[in-house]
Parts: C-alpha cells; sequence; structure tokens
C-alpha cells in the first residue's frame, strides 16, 4: 500500500475545458498539512496545460511539481502530469510514460483512477471537476470497488458540466458540492480512515455492536430485499466501515441509528455493498488467451445447425458479455464453423441489467477496446456508442441470481469473474458444483484473476493457468448442487422470459431436479443459511 513513510491518502483529480479555474479554486481551500498527495490530471492539449504548475503556485503554498519522469510520491506535494504524457500509480511510484496508444489519449483520467485504485485501495481517492466528456467515470468505479472515496464538482457550479455528470450518472460519487467544499471532505475521510474496526468474529464483538450489525442487515433486508448471508464477512465489514466514515460516524451503533432515520443511506450502503464493476476486455492478456484457446475450441466441430451456449453470471452492466460475443463474432469470420451463439447475462442488479440491455456505452466506457473493434461492433450516438445489434441479438440478459435460482444447462462456457471473491466459502463451494452441473463436460469455467477452481476437489482441471480459464471434468454420479432455499419460504422458479425461453429450448429436466433437490434438502439448507446468518 505504498511506503511507509509515504501519504495518508492520494487524491487523483481529473478535469478538462474549465478545470484550471476550478483547480486554482480546489487548491486554495487545500492546508499545506494536510498528509494527504495530490496528482492532478487535466486532459487538454499540450498547448493549454503546460502551464499548468506554474499557474497552480499562485493558488497554494504547497509544492507543485510537473511529473516528466518516475517520482515516488510524497505528502503535501502536488503533481501536474506533462504534456504527451500519462501517469500510472505503481506501489508509492508515479510512473510516466509516452501516449503509445489511443486509449491513453482518449481516456488519461480513467487510467490512472484505476492504477491509483489497485495500488492504494482505501486510500484512494478521485476527484472530477469541470469538463467536457466522461473522463473519470470509468475509472472511479475501480477507485469505489477497491474501497477509495469519490467526489464530485457540483455540476450546476462547473464552467463545464459533462464530465461531472457522466460521473454522477454512474451512482456511485459519495458526494456532490461546490468545489471549495471538497478539500475538506478529504481530509474528513482522511482522518475517519481506520478509526472505527468492526471484529469480524461475532464472539469478539459487544452487544451494542452486534445489535448494531443486526439493525443495519434488517434495514438492508426490509427496504432493498437483498439477503447478505452469503457474503464474505470481511469484505461486508469493512465496506460498512467506510460508510461509517463517509459519514464521519463516531461508532457502529450511531451509523445504525443513523440508517433507521435515512431511507437514501440505505440506498447508498447497497450500493457500496453490491458495486458492479467491470469493464470491456479486463485483463487483457485472460481475454487474448479466450480469444487464441478456449472459443476456437469451443466452436470446432460445431455445424450451424448447433448452438454455442456461454453463460455470464454477476455481468454487471454488459461490458464482459459483450466483449466474448465480440470474439465469438470475430472467430466465425475466421473459421469454417459458424454455430448460432447464444450468451446468457444475468444480474441480481436490475438497473445494471438494464443498462446492459441498452448496450450504449461513453468513450471513456469503451477505452479498452481497440479503435478497430469500437469501428466494427459499435455505432456512435452523439457522445455515445452503442453495440451493433449484431453483438447485442447473440445476447440475452435478466434478473437471476446465481446462489439461489436454476442455472442455465449444456452450456460450453461459463464466465463469472470478480464475483466469487465477494462470497463466502459456503457459497463459493456450492455455486462451483452448481456451475460444474451446469456445464457440459468439457466445457469451460472463466474465473478472475484472484479466483480459482482448485480447491473445488475433481470437478474442474487447469485449462490455462495464467488466465484462470479451468475445464469441467467427467466425473461420477453425485448428490445435485441444491439452490440455497431461504428458512421459512418456498422454491421459487424465477420468473424471467430469459429463463422461460431457455427452458423452452432445453426442456425443465434441470428445473425438475432443481425443485426436488431443494424440496429434499431444505433442513440442510436452513442448517447453512442459519450458521452463515452469524454476521
Amino acid at each position: 500500500m505504498g511506503h511507509a513513510d509515504g501519504p495518508a491518502a492520494i487524491v487523483g483529480i481529473g478535469a478538462s475545458a474549465g478545470g484550471v479555474k476550478a483547480l486554482q479554486q480546489f487548491f486554495a481551500h487545500v492546508p499545506v498539512d494536510s498528509g494527504i498527495a495530490y496528482i492532478v490530471i487535466l486532459h487538454l492539449s499540450p498547448d493549454h496545460d503546460s502551464k499548468l504548475a506554474e499557474v497552480l503556485r499562485t493558488s497554494t503554498s504547497l509544492k507543485v511539481q510537473q511529473v516528466k519522469e518516475s517520482v515516488i510520491v510524497a505528502a503535501n506535494n502536488v503533481y501536474v502530469i506533462a504534456p504527451d504524457k500519462h501517469l500510472t500509480m505503481e506501489d508509492g511510484t508515479l510512473a510516466v510514460s509516452a501516449n503509445m496508444h489511443i486509449e491513453d489519449r482518449r481516456a488519461p483520467v480513467d487510467i490512472f483512477f484505476r492504477t491509483l485504485a489497485e495500488s492504494h485501495g482505501p486510500k484512494a481517492i478521485a476527484v472530477v471537476l469541470s469538463g467536457t466528456g466522461a473522463n473519470g467515470s470509468m475509472g472511479l468505479k475501480r477507485v469505489k470497488e477497491r474501497g477509495g472515496a469519490v467526489y464530485v464538482q457540483n455540476p450546476r457550479e462547473a464552467e463545464y458540466s459533462e464530465m461531472p455528470r457522466n460521473s454522477i450518472a454512474t451512482e456511485l460519487v459519495d458526494e456532490v458540492l461546490p468545489v471549495a467544499d471538497i478539500p475538506r471532505k478529504i481530509l474528513l475521510y482522511k482522518n475517519n480512515l481506520g478509526q472505527v474496526r468492526i471484529p469480524e468474529e461475532p464472539e469478539q464483538r459487544p452487544d451494542d455492536l452486534q445489535h448494531a450489525l443486526r439493525e443495519i442487515f434488517t434495514q438492508l433486508r426490509v427496504h432493498t430485499g437483498h439477503d447478505f448471508s452469503n457474503y464474505k464477512r470481511a469484505t461486508l465489514l469493512r465496506r460498512i466501515e467506510r460508510r461509517i466514515s463517509m459519514r464521519n460516524m463516531p461508532d457502529l451503533p450511531a451509523y445504525a441509528t443513523y440508517l433507521q432515520n435515512d431511507p437514501d443511506e440505505t440506498t447508498a450502503l447497497l450500493k457500496d455493498l453490491l458495486i458492479s464493476v467491470t469493464n470491456f476486455f479486463r485483463d487483457k492478456e485472460a481475454f487474448d488467451a479466450l480469444e487464441q484457446h478456449i472459443i476456437p475450441a469451443i466452436v470446432k466441430g460445431k455445424s450451424e445447425q448447433e448452438a454455442v451456449r456461454i453463460w455470464v453470471p454477476g455481468c454487471a452492466t454488459g461490458e464482459e458479455a459483450y466483449s466474448i460475443a465480440m470474439l465469438c463474432a470475430e472467430h466465425a469470420v475466421k473459421g469454417a464453423e459458424n454455430p448460432k451463439i447464444q450468451i446468457f447475462g444475468t444480474d441480481i442488479d436490475d438497473a445494471a441489467i438494464a443498462q446492459a440491455r441498452e448496450g450504449l456505452y461513453t468513450i471513456n466506457d469503451a477505452a479498452d477496446v481497440s479503435p478497430e473493434r469500437l469501428r466494427r461492433f459499435f455505432t456512435k450516438e452523439g457522445d455515445y456508442y452503442r453495440v451493433t445489434r449484431e453483438i447485442r441479438e447473440m445476447i440475452l440478459f435478466a434478473n437471476h441470481n446465481f446462489i439461489k435460482d436454476p442455472p442455465f444447462s449444456r452450456l460450453n462456457m461459463i464466465s463469472c469473474r470478480n464475483v466469487l471473491i465477494y462470497l463466502n466459502r459456503t457459497a463459493q463451494d456450492r455455486v462451483m458444483e452448481t456451475f460444474h452441473f451446469a456445464l457440459s463436460p468439457g466445457g469451460y469455467l472463466f474465473l478472475g484473476s484472484s479466483e480459482t477452481a482448485e480447491g473445488a476437489g475433481d470437478l474442474y482441471a487447469v485449462a490455462h493457468r495464467e488466465a484462470h480459464i479451468f475445464q469441467a471434468r467427467q466425473v461420477g454420479m453425485r448428490p445435485l448442487p441444491v439452490p440455497e432455499r431461504l428458512h421459512g419460504t418456498a422454491y421459487e422458479q424465477p420468473k424471467t422470459a430469459l429463463y422461460a425461453r431457455e427452458q423452452g429450448a432445453c426442456g425443465n429436466r434441470a428445473a425438475d431436479l432443481w425443485r426436488s433437490a431443494s424440496a429434499a434438502a431444505g433442513a440442510i439448507c436452513a442448517t447453512i443459511s442459519s450458521g452463515e446468518r452469524r454476521l
């Protein structure tokens, strides 16, 4: 998390048109001894931003320097990007690179925010000020995913409101403020970091903390319908601690009371717990392996009358499902085989699914899409890019909970990336069995960079270790995985058009098996459920 004597937090500030004035206002309110480092990315042509460091020195007593080569970041310093360069964070070092790719030029704020988040986690703070376009709106999602904070200038105050408005549209911004108020909020957040710690083990928590936690999860279940008993306890607690820091609350009981009295905070907490973060072709090397080895293996030998069936559970806003569809479309052009492609994209977040169905993204959302793919698979609509009908028609999106609802069947591949890391071990084991049941023998499971199937007994073999791709083994008879059944509730088949179409295509046998397994194993599920609810 950086050098031991490094800053207590690092603020990345993105701006473009109108940004110089906003930056001057911002730094006029930054104290000289905040213990924080500030890194400024002004996305303008070199002629405009080459004098930025000199301009900012008139607004602050902090040391301001233009970054021309890699430098170790120090507290109470301001670092400004040099013309024709882009910045990335590597541990506590600010790395400088030439703009070699078009992605570097069109999304410098996003690229920096992402590396800042990966490098500094909760100590990463993203700030979006006046500017045109959508710079920052994609990268800030990674900041939130890693537990950091996001502040945006009020669009009504900004000289150019597009950058702030596009960031606010993600619904992941912590606060929208006049630019002069943002430095004070950042300092409050930094001072609160780590001040409230909730013990992970229930027996280590005093009664008032245990009661407050129960109240919080009851509030969430009553007001949002979401039950978090399957989620990893440590992740849940860290994100609740983060909300306590954001709201400047002294402790967990005070936050529980605040939550009861503020419905908007319940929604904000839910957003923090269900952060849907993805991007096109996330982890390039893994998608390269998918393109070169796995897609050809799946398609090989299939006729036009057959179908390639792929499921993307936890698909969020659709980028991953569309990325896979693009790879399939490209392979179809190269090869003799041209089977039908059926991709099922599912998630429990209705808003994310609605966005996925639209297939409409900003140019910054598409920062990881090559110019060739952008031309071939997207059409420009104003300032946005829509996925072409050819690709959209390969995918059916629907609300579906892969822990509780029956899975799809006879699948050639499941791509479930960066989702399992949020689930506890009991839920992970159940999901791995579910996925194995859903895959045809030899089908592939594509996981995230921190996930593995190697702990799932004899169910999977490694297909490509570096890319975290596994292959379903043919195994002997074993008990069917049972969908989670909440205590006191009956099993309910998901009421989605997607599931109805799926069952029409492949028959009702799998769903029947799951219903009978669920009914027979209710007591087991209730035991698991009650054990995991000891949050």
